[in-house]
């Protein structure tokens, strides 16, 4: 599964189909989010299960936003800059996804 989750991310070129770049980079964090969660709650049970929900959520979105976030950003650089294969693009998408974490964390 995550083989294909990153094939799909890697078979569309930087700087073209933003959506699915962003959708690609979504699917992808939000899996991660999705066993971190899993962790977390293998690792502290929760008290009731309402607790439980509202932490899977929590890391799942969480991750998923962050994946978002990045997706847009560095495809939108590439685009702008007019230099696809630049890894300034993903620095600039890491310091995006950064600051949705930043935001999320107050």
């Amino acid at each position: 599964m995550a083989r294909t989750l990153l094939q799909r991310y890697w078979d569309i070129p930087d700087g073209t189909e933003c959506h699915r770049k962003a959708y690609a980079s979504t699917s992808i964090s939000g899996a991660v989010g999705l066993i971190a969660s899993a962790y977390s709650i293998a690792l502290k049970p929760p008290d009731s299960f309402l607790e439980g929900v509202a932490r899977t959520g929590r890391y799942t979105f969480t991750a998923a936003a962050i994946g978002a976030i990045f997706g847009i950003a560095s495809c939108v650089s590439a685009k702008v800059r007019e230099k696809p294969d630049d890894p300034l693009n993903y620095f600039i998408g890491g310091c995006a996804g950064g600051l949705t974490l930043g935001a999320r964390s107050k």
